[in-house]
């Protein structure tokens, strides 16, 4: 089953990040010094960056994974009320999923495996969930997982908890949506701040190359673009602090 907590850079995908990296540190070190080989200070900033990207396509696959999961519950409520078991419910679901969400994916993936397990390796269905809902690392996968057991315990109405477990997912994820609207809003806003300074010294240097000069021949005019790439730097790492709200 897929980790969701973590996600490691496929080869092409490392390819693209350095290739990335190595455009960009060109990039800020031409324009700040007229100089490729400052592109070195980008160095020490390329695990957090590294960080950030990871973290971003997290992000993009928990989100993707919920979606899919309301989807999931649906089929299975399905299923169960036509009398199915969940484990055939799961197998029943695996062609919808992929017929909805393609080829790729990833909890479609991970239904094959949990079926696999229960069918030829005889293991609990609780037991299966909760492996799953623990690699997720999804809240609302923990508390469906959770009710399950608690259903099959007590003989509670299994239809009833899915479909409200699928409403609620529903009704979380249409709040994310409008609160990272909000967000999106703010952090672009922010983002004019952040790319004015760039802005200004390239057109400084398309304009009036002559008028800039002494910022990139002088060691003053090399500390004060030091300065500000720094405050570039700073401004967009207060950014993110502003716009990252736990949802």
């Amino acid at each position: 089953m897929t980790d969701l907590r973590v996600y490691k850079l496929s080869r092409k995908e490392e390819i693209l990040y350095h290739a990335g990296l190595v455009l960009a540190g060109l990039a800020v070190s031409y324009l700040l010094y007229r100089n490729i080989f400052f592109a070195v200070v980008i160095l020490p900033f390329s695990k957090k960056i590294k960080g950030f990207v990871t973290d971003s396509i997290i992000s993009r696959r928990r989100k993707r994974y919920l979606a899919e999961f309301k989807d999931f519950l649906f089929m299975a409520s399905t299923a169960i009320g036509a009398g199915r078991s969940m484990k055939d419910a799961i197998a029943e679901s695996i062609p919808s999923m992929r017929n909805i969400h393609g080829r790729r994916s990833i909890l479609a993936g991970d239904l094959e495996k949990a079926y696999e397990r229960m069918e030829t390796g005889g293991e609990n269905d609780v037991t299966v969930l909760r492996d799953m809902a623990e690699l997720s690392g999804l809240e609302d996968v923990h508390d469906f997982v959770t009710v399950y057991s608690i259903c099959k315990m007590t003989g509670a109405s299994l239809i009833t908890a899915l479909n409200k477990a699928a409403s609620v997912i529903m009704e979380k994820m249409s709040i994310d949506r409008e609160i990272e609207e909000l967000i999106r809003r703010k952090e672009s806003e922010g983002m004019v701040i952040f790319v004015m300074p760039v802005l200004i010294i390239l057109f400084l240097n398309l304009t009036a190359p002559d008028y800039i000069a002494p910022l990139y021949e002088t060691v003053a005019g090399r500390v004060i673009m030091t300065s500000v790439c720094a405050s570039i730097i700073g401004i967009y790492a207060m950014i993110q602090k502003i716009v990252s709200v736990e949802i």
